[in-house]
Order: structure tokens, then C-alpha cells, then sequence
């Protein structure tokens, strides 16, 4: 939801990972996808607890010529979800999005999300508004 070029803020629960919703029928051919491209499936401590929640995450390390790897992680949910289109892609609407921090994610405190919350309370979009990424 943060704006394009920001500065990354890992303490505001905005760091470079892709939350990916797949409806339950195409699964198998989204895994072999993300395998195919050398994804593998890694444990999470959330993997422990008991959720109604289909949650994995897939990551590959990336390498990238005068650079140093970083990790791609891709959470993936297996359940269909409400969209919103933003710049040509289809992306989880915000309003539901944020029901799922506190429960799978652990930011339900970041201020990112409050603020989110905030704006979604008050009718405002908060897709690519700058108080999502200004510290309080």
C-alpha cells in the first residue's frame, strides 16, 4: 500500500515480500510455477500455531551481478480474495488485507497499519499515501 519509491522500514512491517492469494483450484499449477523458478517452501513460526489460515512461504536467495543476494519471499494464502485495481494490476483490497495482520502477521502494532486503519475508518484509500511510511 505504501508509495512507490519510499524508503524500506522493516519495523513498519514494509519490507520487500509479496503476499500472493491463490484460489484453491489453481494451487498445484502455482506451486510448480514458483518451484520452476527455483522457489522453495520454508517454515515459519506461524506454522506452529492452529489457524483456519492456508498459509506457506516460499523464498529463493537472488543474485544479482555487483550486488550482494537477498532473499525473494512470497507469503502465499490459498483462499480467493476481494481485489481492487490500481495501475493496471489486481491487488487484495486494503480493507481486507489489514484483517490479517494480528493474526498471521505479526504487525497488528506497526504504525504503518494503524495508520492504514486509520484512513480506511475515516473512508480514505491509504494505497500510496506517504503517512504509511513516515515514522510517528
Amino acid at each position: 500500500m505504501s508509495p512507490p519509491g519510499h524508503a524500506e522500514l522493516k519495523h513498519a512491517h514494509d519490507h520487500k515480500d509479496m503476499d500472493l492469494f491463490v484460489k484453491p483450484e489453481l494451487v498445484g499449477p502455482v506451486v510448480g510455477a514458483l518451484k520452476s523458478r527455483g522457489f522453495e517452501r520454508v517454515w515459519t513460526r506461524y506454522d506452529k500455531l492452529e489457524s483456519a489460515e492456508d498459509f506457506r512461504r516460499y523464498q529463493r536467495t537472488v543474485e544479482v551481478p555487483d550486488q550482494p543476494p537477498f532473499k525473494a519471499v512470497i507469503d502465499f494464502f490459498v483462499r480467493a480474495v476481494p481485489t481492487i485495481e490500481v495501475d493496471g494490476w489486481k491487488l487484495a483490497d486494503p480493507a481486507f488485507l489489514l484483517t490479517l495482520y494480528g493474526n498471521i502477521h505479526s504487525s497488528d502494532k506497526c504504525f504503518a497499519v494503524a495508520a492504514a486503519r486509520k484512513m480506511l475508518a475515516e473512508g480514505e484509500s491509504p494505497v500510496g499515501r506517504p503517512e504509511l511510511v513516515v515514522v510517528p
